[in-house]
């Protein structure tokens, strides 16, 4: 392994727990990640929002880096691939992103503004944006 590979996992499990953390100040109860084998998919965190609904997390972010969270197309195609997928589940929670950086210009912008549109997420937070943040309280 690489140091750029071991420093990846490290900054990638320190976002996940800033997501945590996140999503408990707000009152959800955490629970575990969960594998959907049927479409080849997994759900970072499973959490109960304080109202009783369950919601799906994917974490996308990065502590340091020079593109991290959604600024990396590949990165915001996976999540989008994502969640196209789940539309093929019977049963389908709510599925928010949950990023350190949003691509603001160019194609990312127009390809999360699409994937937003046609309902491929339920919502996607930038940690670090505070009205971003407030909208987790919806939930």
């Amino acid at each position: 392994m690489t140091d750029f590979q071991a420093s990846s996992g490290i900054q990638g499990r320190q976002f996940a727990e800033q997501c945590d953390q996140l999503l408990t100040h707000y009152g959800f109860a955490i629970e575990s990640r969960l594998l959907l084998p049927q479409i080849g998919v997994e759900i970072d965190r499973v959490a109960v929002s304080p109202a009783g609904h369950t919601i799906w997390f994917e974490y996308k972010g990065s502590v340091q880096g020079s593109r991290p969270g959604l600024m990396r197309t590949d990165t915001l195609k996976k999540a989008i691939a994502n969640g196209a997928l789940l539309a093929a589940l019977a049963e389908r929670h709510p599925y928010v992103i949950l990023t350190s950086h949003l691509p603001e210009v160019l194609s990312g912008a127009a390809m999360l503004r699409a994937a937003l549109d046609l309902g491929h997420f339920h919502d996607v937070v930038c940690i670090y944006r505070p009205t971003d943040t407030q909208r987790l309280r919806d939930l």
